[in-house]
């Protein structure tokens, strides 16, 4: 037979006052809007091995979210605001860091982001340099340091921030690597590049230009020449240049230093079939 308490005796362990005070900051939490001050906390609390450039991308996309109700509804508003097509999935990714971090440590009552679906990529094949094209840009550099610059970016499929920081003492020409500061701060090896890169560190101890100025060049390039290029282009010219050449994804990954194999899968996609075909008889021909 089951007892029943009398309506007005205590349990044991709970007070009436104290689950009122509960509910209360509950209600407030649910209503929180973000704001600067919890952003700064924020990017406070980041890790000591957090590289500025990290920090930069959380800058930008939360300083737009500052305003927004932490909510599921708040954080579709402002996904929905952005005008910047694939990107929009990197301002998600910030979003939830945020989002987890604010519920780990009791900032909002419940986790919004669990609740928010994350942007829809637009399935589109973005611009990649070829060697045919990397060969015609050669008519358009200044100088010997802008074909050694892109010829390192396609040659090797390193990202322009680690490019430009090159000094020549990370080369190892005997085993044709070079050892960049990568994403997240940490060091990897990347292929060294072909003759013109090592002439010029031969001759050079660096590039000798920040990656704005890096950049400003590209975009002279593609002005000049018509060809798309930017510092990604050349990377991604790095990836089907390479699996044309008959390696794995999983080879090319490791390579070119990306995180997710899905990246270096939506790369291969340009990869036409008369060209797959030709792949596949070079390596099932028989000698």
């Amino acid at each position: 037979m089951v007892e029943f308490l009398p309506s007005k005796q205590a349990v044991a362990g709970s007070s009436p006052v104290s689950r009122s005070i509960d509910l209360d900051d509950l209600a407030s939490k649910s209503s929180q809007k973000f704001t600067k001050e919890i952003l700064e906390k924020f990017l406070n609390s980041r890790a000591s091995g957090t590289s500025p450039k990290t920090i930069n991308v959380y800058h930008i996309a939360l300083d737009r979210f500052i305003g927004y109700p932490l909510t599921p509804e708040g954080i579709n508003g402002y996904l929905n605001s952005l005008t910047c097509g694939n990107a929009k999935h990197n301002y998600f990714r910030c979003t939830r860091t945020l989002c987890r971090w604010l519920y780990q440590n009791d900032y909002i009552a419940s986790n919004p982001i669990e609740k928010v679906s994350p942007p829809r990529r637009q399935k589109k094949l973005l611009p990649t340099i070829s060697q045919e094209q990397l060969q015609a840009l050669f008519n358009y550099c200044h100088c010997e340091r802008d074909k050694a610059l892109i010829s390192l970016l396609w040659y090797s499929g390193m990202r322009i921030s680690e490019a430009v920081n090159l000094k020549a003492s990370d080369f190892n020409w005997e085993e044709g690597t070079v050892i960049v500061l990568g994403k997240g701060n940490r060091y990897r090896k990347c292929l060294a590049g072909n003759g013109v890169v090592k002439q010029w560190f031969s001759e050079h101890d660096a590039f000798e230009v920040s990656k704005n100025g890096a950049q400003t060049m590209l975009g002279r390039l593609k002005a000049e020449s018509g060809i798309p290029c930017n510092a990604h282009s050349f990377r991604r010219g790095f990836c089907v240049h390479q699996i044309k050449c008959g390696l794995s994804t999983r080879v090319v990954q490791a390579l070119g230093g990306w995180e997710r194999i899905t990246m270096v899968e939506h790369y291969s996609k340009s990869l036409g079939f008369d060209e797959a075909l030709n792949l596949y008889r070079q390596i099932n021909t028989p000698s």
